[in-house]
């Protein structure tokens, strides 16, 4: 099967999820953008479409009972259908063991792991029915290690490379391919962070682009080939 040059791309309005959909879009390929922040996905489209693609947007809560399917569903409307699957979207608390708030384990589990169950679910009748497709979960180098204070954000990247490994074994038969993406210290607004990071962190930290050229590595991999994990240092670990 000749995979096309489609993909949906999940928490797409900024940082990492930002720099895979201008990636796809400046190989030429069509994306669909899906956050919550309507706003954001404007300019993500226009700089997508500058950079030689074709985007959609769909604004939505993925963490909502349906909004899932329904952003899989409008991907495949807009695209015709989808070659990639890529679930970006997350987030994360930062919490000691007494300070662990119920609200923050649900948040977390809701977007990190349901909401990525969630699309998986309902992309796979449509890539089983056109004969194939790759699925790329954007996880953690946490996913791998414990942190501190990151029990709770440490244990979905964890969970969801559980879900990884259980989807390789199951969908592999259908051409299904699924891979599992653990950066680490990436320059983004996750956790509050500013944008771009601080002019000290400029020097040694990874860019959204280092994850994007490792994303566009797994989409566009030979047919005979199955990427199961990528893990991303930085280059400086002192």
């Amino acid at each position: 099967m000749i995979m096309s040059k489609t993909a949906l791309v999940t928490g797409a309005s900024s940082g990492i999820g930002r720099g895979i959909a201008i990636k796809f879009g400046q190989e030429g390929w069509e994306v669909t953008l899906v956050a919550r922040r309507k706003e954001n996905l404007d300019v993500v489209a226009k700089e997508v479409e500058e950079a030689g693609g074709k985007a959609h947007i769909f604004a939505t809560d993925l963490t909502k009972e349906g909004n899932p399917e329904s952003a899989i569903e409008f991907g495949i409307e807009k695209m015709g259908q989808i070659g990639t699957l890529v679930n970006n979207a997350g987030m994360g608390r930062f919490e000691m063991v007494p300070d662990i708030k119920d609200e923050s384990f649900q948040e977390q589990f809701q977007l990190n792991v349901w909401a990525c169950m969630a699309t998986v679910r309902s992309v796979v009748p449509h890539f089983k029915k056109k004969g194939g497709g790759q699925i790329v979960n954007i996880g953690s180098i946490v996913g791998y290690l414990g942190i501190s204070k990151g029990s709770i954000y440490s244990s979905t990247k964890w969970a969801l490379r559980g879900l990884n490994e259980s989807w390789r074994e199951e969908l592999y038969p259908d051409n299904i391919k699924v891979c599992y993406v653990g950066p680490g210290f990436v320059l983004t607004e996750f956790n509050g962070r500013k944008e771009g990071g601080t002019s000290e962190e400029q020097e040694w930290a990874m860019v959204p682009g280092d994850v994007a050229h490792a994303v566009y590595c797994v989409a566009t991999q030979g047919p005979n080939s199955d990427i199961k994990e990528i893990s991303i240092q930085v280059l400086d670990r002192s």
